[in-house]
């Protein structure tokens, strides 16, 4: 009996390197997404910084004060909506994953199960062929 071979191996392989690149992908989107929260964050705390100040202030340092803050506030709104898209695509790559790890395991179990019928096909082939022995042999003994 020849040696087991999974016909859908390379469609198999296929979607486990499929799936292995998008693992890495959606690392890569995490790393991202991390980045664009620290940058955020750290808006917010100069944006908290800023309200601080207190005492008297001139006309011309209250302004560029306003202008200053104006310019946090559209940061953060700006940062916001930077951070919103990547976690967006953080959710997409995961869905990816996801999808990717089950058509895999969808295959891996037929493998599975055709690598378990060739198994017991095996086995019962090699009982076969040491019942003929055995029959033979106790023909032989017989006919002596």
């Amino acid at each position: 009996m020849a040696g087991f071979r999974f016909s859908l191996e390379k469609v198999r392989s296929y979607k486990a390197s499929l799936e292995e690149q998008l693992k890495l992908q959606l690392a890569a989107a995490r790393r991202q997404q991390e980045e664009e929260e620290k940058r955020l964050e750290h808006y917010r705390r100069l944006r908290t910084c800023r309200q601080a100040i207190q005492g008297e202030l001139r006309a011309g340092d209250l302004l560029q004060e306003a202008a200053l803050l104006e310019a946090l506030d559209s940061r953060i709104a700006g940062q916001q909506e930077k951070v919103a898209r990547v976690r967006l695509a953080v959710r997409e790559k995961c869905d990816q994953v996801q999808v990717a790890m089950r058509e895999r395991k969808v295959l891996d179990r037929l493998r599975d199960r055709q690598l378990a019928i060739y198994r017991y096909d095996l086995a019962r082939e090699e009982q076969k062929q040491i019942d003929e022995a055995a029959g033979s042999r106790c023909h032989r003994c017989a006919s002596e």
